[in-house]
C-alpha cells in the first residue's frame, strides 16, 4: 500500500484504543464469621485489595489482610471502588449495616435470610436511613448458585462483585471515549489537518497532462 504525504497508509483514518488504568477494587468486609474469612482469602487471590473490619479480639482468624480496621468505621471517602460484605451473622448486624451505609460504597451485600434482611430494613429506617441508601443493599448476598458452605457462598459473593465491577467498567469505558471525541482538542487537530489531507488525497495529473500544461 502505497504512503500519503503525511506517512500514515491509512491516509488519514485513525484508531484510537482506550484502556482505563484504575486502583485495585477494594473489598471491604465486615465480621470475622466462616464466610467473612472464606472471602477475604478469596478476594486476596482475584487480586482484589482486602480491608478486614472487625472487633480488635476477632482480627486474628484473617491470615492476611491489606487493611485492617477496629470495629465497623469505615473510611468517607477512598480513591478505588468498593465493594462491602457484611458477614456479621448475628453479631452487629444493624450496626454494621448502619455504619457501611452511611459513606458511598459501589455495592453492599449483606450474608442473611431474606427474612433477616427485611428485619434489618425497618430497623435501619427507623434510624433514620433513607430508603435511597437502603436500595444498594445486596441480601442475601451473592449470586443464587445454591451454595451452603462457606467458599461457597464466598464464590457466589465474589462472583456477583465481579458482575458488577464488569458493568461498571463499561460504563466508565463508554464515558471515557464519549468525553474524548467531545474533547476541544480534537476538533482542533481534525481542523488543522484537514486542508492537509485533502492535497495528499487529491488527484494528481498525469505525465501527458503536464506536459500539455
Amino acid at each position: 500500500m502505497p504512503f500519503a504525504k503525511n506517512m500514515c497508509p491509512s491516509q488519514g483514518a485513525m484508531d484510537i484504543f482506550v484502556e482505563p488504568v484504575l486502583p485495585r477494587p477494594d473489598v471491604e468486609i465486615c465480621g470475622s464469621n466462616p464466610v467473612a474469612v472464606a472471602v477475604a482469602d478469596l478476594a486476596k487471590r482475584c487480586g482484589f485489595a482486602v480491608t478486614v473490619c472487625a472487633p480488635a479480639a476477632e482480627q486474628s482468624a484473617f491470615a492476611e489482610a491489606d487493611r485492617r480496621i477496629e470495629g465497623f468505621a469505615l473510611p468517607v471517602t477512598e480513591p478505588a471502588s468498593r465493594y462491602v460484605i457484611v458477614a456479621t451473622q448475628g453479631r452487629g448486624d444493624e450496626a454494621a449495616l448502619a455504619a457501611v451505609l452511611a459513606v458511598d460504597v459501589d455495592y453492599v451485600a449483606f450474608v442473611g435470610s431474606r427474612k433477616k434482611a427485611q428485619a434489618l430494613r425497618a430497623a435501619l429506617t427507623e434510624r433514620g436511613v433513607t430508603a435511597e441508601r437502603l436500595y444498594k443493599l445486596k441480601a442475601p448476598a451473592g449470586l443464587d448458585l445454591g451454595a451452603i458452605t462457606p467458599d461457597e457462598i464466598a464464590i457466589s459473593i465474589l462472583a456477583d462483585t465481579a458482575r458488577k465491577i464488569a458493568r461498571r467498567r463499561c460504563s466508565l469505558l463508554t464515558a471515557t471515549v464519549r468525553s474524548l471525541f467531545a474533547f476541544p482538542i480534537l476538533d482542533w487537530i481534525f481542523e488543522t489537518l484537514r486542508p492537509r489531507l485533502v492535497r495528499t488525497q487529491a488527484p494528481q495529473p498525469t505525465r501527458r497532462e503536464e506536459e500539455s500544461l
